[in-house]
């Protein structure tokens, strides 16, 4: 389980989504004093939660007005150590109805005391980091090495990263390569065009760019030696024996 990372580290938090079929388990109740202490209070079903919320918010987050219920001291079954606060998300139309059918349950392993707004949006923001690693692996080649140690493994990883900074950085000096059927870019947008829309154009601009390295030296098929060039024979050396061969020959046993 996933959470179970977060009892190793203590310095991580998660936000992470739950069935909406999920139990959960609030606090257990005071210790009576006999038998074992109890690990699990009440059941805590999302498909059925109290209509009490410990807390309540509706604010707009990304363009949608969102109405936020959170409920505190809440853990899973299978993870009594790991106390959060759950979260029903549930965005509205503008008369007031859900716009769509089931809310969003998100539990939280964090400090309680922000808003929960901004929960909701780094949730959302998930989803865009979903499209940054797809774009990395399909088009930069993120999983495209097969290393081996971990140093080589972190080292590409910083440069599809790097790559991927730079196309975001040419997204105003190129023109972007935008396919027939797709809506051309608004200038509202914050990018001009895409990174993937940016890559094809990306080498002509670099070799417009130029580069302060020095330039390759010529390769391919050496000129050989000049006409009636007659290299001077090579020296000759004496070989050098630890002993003579007939001292050798009288010493070997018959």
């Amino acid at each position: 389980m996933f959470l179970a990372v977060c009892l190793l580290v203590q310095t991580v938090v998660a936000l992470v989504r739950l069935r909406n079929t999920q139990v959960l388990r609030q606090a257990p109740g005071p210790y009576q004093g006999t038998g074992r202490r109890p690990v699990h209070g009440a059941q805590f079903k999302l498909s059925a939660p109290p209509p009490r919320a410990d807390r309540e918010e509706t604010t707009p987050v990304l363009g949608q007005t969102v109405r936020l219920r959170a409920w505190c001291d809440l853990h899973l079954s299978q993870l009594a150590a790991r106390v959060g606060m759950v979260v029903c998300v549930e965005f509205l139309r503008p008369d007031g109805t859900r716009r769509y059918r089931s809310p969003v349950w998100l539990f939280w392993t964090g400090p309680r005391s922000g808003a929960l707004a901004d929960l909701c949006s780094r949730y959302l923001w998930r989803f865009m980091i979903e499209h940054l690693f797809r774009f990395l692996k399909q088009h930069l080649g993120l999983n495209a090495a097969n290393l081996t140690t971990l140093p080589s493994a972190e080292h590409g990883m910083w440069l599809c990263g790097l790559a991927y900074w730079q196309l975001l950085l040419l997204a105003e000096g190129v023109h972007g390569h935008v396919s027939p059927w797709r809506r051309p870019p608004q200038p509202s947008q914050p990018l001009a065009c895409s990174p993937r829309q940016v890559q094809p154009d990306s080498p002509a601009f670099f070799v417009r760019l130029g580069t302060p390295a020095r330039p390759p030296r010529p390769a391919g098929k050496a000129p050989g030696r000049a006409a009636g060039f007659r290299p001077a024979p090579r020296s000759r050396y004496p070989v050098i024996r630890k002993s003579q061969p007939a001292a050798r020959k009288a010493a070997r046993p018959d």
